[in-house]
């Protein structure tokens, strides 16, 4: 028979150890409840921007000559620098014509279809704005 002062060690010491395993479970699922929050997030404002850009073409002109002039002024002088510009004015035709609503419908249920649950508040908005997304997006 074990003494009662073992017996009252080994409680305590399973107490800690099933306690201590409790808050790891918490703090990762915490972890990864703030983890999809914010991808939703990230994803809902990127749709947001699609849709901006879609009802005013001079603001994606702005953000999309800003993001030319930065990228040309990081090349540098290599060997290779006319290639590379070259190719970001490439990248840059391809953004302006590109369809704006159906990038924004496509990240709108990226954040539904990829970042749930938990069924955060971000993901609440892209259910909403899928559908204004999608109609913009049919239509001639």
């Amino acid at each position: 028979m074990i003494p009662a002062e073992r017996r009252f060690f080994y409680a305590r010491r399973a107490g800690l150890l099933l306690l201590s395993a409790a808050g790891v479970w918490l703090l990762l699922n915490l972890a990864a409840f703030i983890d999809v929050s914010l991808r939703a997030r990230s994803a809902y404002l990127e749709g947001m921007k699609y849709l901006k850009w879609h009802e005013s073409p001079e603001v994606k002109k702005a953000a999309l000559d800003r993001w030319l002039e930065r990228s040309e002024s990081k090349l540098g002088s290599s060997d290779d620098r006319d290639l590379l510009q070259e190719s970001l004015r490439m990248q840059y035709k391809i953004k302006m014509e590109d369809n704006d609503a159906k990038n924004a419908y496509y990240w709108f249920k990226t954040a539904i279809e990829c970042f749930q649950p938990p069924r955060s508040s971000y993901v609440k908005k892209a259910e909403e704005q899928i559908k204004v997304a999608e109609e913009l997006w049919n239509r001639p």
